[in-house]
């Protein structure tokens, strides 16, 4: 039996924070930039930071704020925390405090306040936060807020009062090159696969594969080394990439469609089903299925949130306008 190629399979995981962050120099130092008067105990800049998916912006927040805020932030997601009550009951816990669930979000709001303590608050996948309102509960309490979000606007639907409370500094993540990419393939590499395993040329073929996306890169190399573990070869060979470039392109659209609304859900599988359809006639047939659809405006505007998801993509504009499928 061939010795293990995956040493470490930690290293490749979504939840794993490296020691250094490669490629996004720039961003760190504007983040840094934005966050350091808080460890002199001012108020800092508050950030939204932005891009597609797999481009290093909740790895970078986290690294971060586990690097020099570890005492004075809190990370709170809010694809599973999208209300002020579970925004509040994750913060308040992360803060030490006991909470038992049963609280009305009005009470931990007053039990977050009596605390008075300053601090940096992280959401991450802002734009499904469903009550903008605790936004304006934590600014108005003099913490910083850090937003990060896929979309390009998390908070164009917030109020005008919510809005001028945070005066928000954007930082956008653009798609990480491909040499960008098999750098960092290159230093996991060097770690959690075991040395000869795996030829550079394959690495530099994954990284031209995966379109800037480091979360379907480091996906891939992982289930390669599974992969030919599995069939018991002393190196990774192009077979295997090809079966785990499949498998994580599975897992890219499964991940991005789990970001879906119910109203984005028809669209979509409307779409699936035709591959390519004119933006009027799509709406339509949105509006037919749908028991209650959006108006036209947002109609679009979930149609762009989509497209920004790279899940559609358009072609044309206006009344020309074409949705086609791409995940």
């Amino acid at each position: 039996m061939s010795e293990p190629i995956l040493l470490d399979e930690s290293l490749f995981d979504e939840a794993f924070i490296p020691e250094r962050l490669l490629c996004r120099d720039g961003q760190i130092k504007e983040i840094a930039r934005c966050l350091n008067p808080a460890r002199s105990g001012k108020s800092i800049r508050n950030i939204f930071i932005y891009g597609k998916p797999g481009v290093g912006k909740t790895l970078m927040c986290k690294w971060i704020l586990k690097e020099y805020f570890s005492k004075q932030s809190v990370f709170v997601n809010c694809w599973s925390n999208r209300t002020t009550h579970k925004v509040m009951h994750s913060i308040l816990l992360q803060m030490g405090q006991v909470v038992h669930g049963r609280e009305s979000a009005s009470e931990l709001v007053k039990r977050f306040q009596s605390l008075g303590r300053k601090i940096i608050v992280c959401l991450d996948e802002s734009d499904h936060l469903k009550d903008a309102e605790v936004l304006y509960v934590l600014t108005r309490n003099g913490c910083g807020i850090v937003l990060i979000s896929n979309q390009s606007l998390p908070v164009s639907n917030v109020d005008v009062r919510i809005k001028s409370s945070l005066l928000l500094n954007e930082i956008e993540f653009k798609p990480y090159t491909k040499d960008e990419i098999l750098s960092i393939l290159k230093e996991r590499s060097l770690y959690g696969i075991r040395s000869g395993s795996i030829d550079n040329n394959l690495l530099a073929v994954i990284s031209a594969m995966c379109n800037g996306d480091a979360r379907v890169a480091l996906q891939t190399l992982k289930i390669s080394a599974k992969e030919a573990e599995s069939r018991d070869r002393e190196a990774i060979i192009i077979d295997d990439i090809k079966y785990a470039l499949k498998c994580s392109r599975k897992y890219r659209s499964s991940y991005l469609l789990s970001k879906l609304n119910a109203h984005q859900k028809i669209v979509y599988e409307i779409l699936k089903k035709n591959e390519s359809m004119q933006s009027g006639d799509l709406f339509k047939e949105y509006c037919r299925q749908a028991r209650e659809h959006l108006s036209d405006r947002g109609y679009r505007v979930h149609m762009e949130k989509m497209v920004e998801l790279g899940l559609v993509k358009s072609k044309a504009s206006g009344r020309w306008k074409v949705y086609e499928i791409i995940a």
